[in-house]
C-alpha cells in the first residue's frame, strides 16, 4: 500500500516493512558470518595469551575491526543499503579511527611503565624484589 505525499500524489512505499519482499535473505551467509566471529573471538583469546609485544595492539585492533565489519555487512544488512547509509557509515569510521590514533599518539608519547620485579615478562633485567645486584641467577 502506498502512501501520497504533500502534493497528492502517490509516492513509494514509505515504510522499510513495505520493501521487505525486494530482497529474499538465505540462512548461509549468517551461519558462515557467525562460524568466521567464532574464529576469530579464538584467535583473539589465543593472541591475547601470548606477549606479542609491540605487535599485541595492531593485531587486536585489526581482529576487532574484521569482526565489526562483518557484522556490519551481514547482520546490519549494509551491503544491501543505500550510498547514504554507507556514507553515513564511513563518516562514523573515520571519526572513530581519528580517536584511535590520536589516543594511540598520546600512550605512545608518555614515559615507558618499569617492569615489576619478578615479572615473567619484559626486561632481561628483571630481579625478585630484595636480591641485589650480584645475587640475581643467572
Amino acid at each position: 500500500m502506498s502512501e501520497s505525499g504533500p502534493s497528492g500524489r502517490p509516492t513509494r512505499a514509505l515504510h522499510l516493512e513495505d520493501q521487505h519482499g525486494a530482497h529474499a535473505h538465505s540462512a548461509i551467509p549468517y551461519f558462515l558470518v557467525w562460524v568466521a566471529l567464532l574464529f576469530f573471538t579464538a584467535l583473539t583469546y589465543l593472541t591475547g595469551k601470548q606477549h606479542l609485544g609491540t605487535w599485541a595492539l595492531a593485531l587486536a585492533l585489526t581482529i576487532a575491526c574484521t569482526k565489526s565489519l562483518l557484522v556490519a555487512l551481514i547482520f546490519m544488512h549494509l551491503k544491501d543499503s543505500s550510498g547514504t547509509t554507507r556514507l553515513v557509515f564511513a563518516t562514523s569510521l573515520v571519526f572513530v579511527a581519528l580517536l584511535l590514533l590520536f589516543t594511540v599518539a598520546d600512550v605512545a608519547t608518555r614515559f615507558r611503565p618499569a617492569t615489576p620485579a619478578g615479572a615473567p615478562f619484559g626486561t632481561e633485567r628483571s630481579q625478585p624484589e630484595g636480591l641485589l645486584e650480584h645475587e640475581v641467577p643467572e
